[in-house]
């Protein structure tokens, strides 16, 4: 039996939370005598955040979002956590670009954080809910498995 989709993705958010403070803190440290290992730090993340992020939005944008697509009802939600999706890999690239800048890198980290933390609130507040009702169990058996193959399993 296939984990619950939506348990997966609030794992995924769960995790994304955590490395997001953990790189608030490193960003902190830019500038001072412990840059060398929040440089190291924060350019680890942004690698771990390549494969575990982009598979997350993956299996929303691939899997989840198209068979909610056809519900008037979340067409503007999906459509605003698509764009948000878009935002995010740029302050991502920004960040990239800007490491070696203490100040302006730090202010992308909380820029970033922040706008994580938007996009995660209203998928869980809103989107996930919703498709929870929407979805039948072939649908939820469907999106998880779509979610395992892409993790491999």
């Amino acid at each position: 039996m296939q984990d619950d989709p939506f348990e997966q993705l609030l794992r995924s958010h769960r995790r994304l939370e955590e490395r997001l403070e953990d790189m608030s803190r490193a960003a902190a440290d830019l500038g001072t005598p412990k840059q060398d290992e929040a440089l190291t730090f924060l350019e680890t993340s942004m690698a771990w955040m390549d494969r575990a992020v982009t598979r997350h939005e993956q299996d929303e944008e691939t899997s989840l979002f198209p068979r909610l697509v056809t519900h008037a009802g979340l067409a503007e939600c999906l459509k605003t956590l698509t764009a948000e999706h878009r935002r995010q890999e740029e302050l991502k690239e920004q960040l990239r670009r800007e490491l070696r800048q203490p100040g302006r890198a730090a202010l992308l980290v909380r820029e970033l954080h922040q706008a994580y933390a938007r996009h995660i609130k209203e998928e869980e507040d809103v989107l996930f809910p919703a498709a929870r009702r929407l979805l039948d169990a072939a649908a939820l058996s469907a999106l998880a498995m779509e979610m395992a193959n892409r993790r491999g399993r």
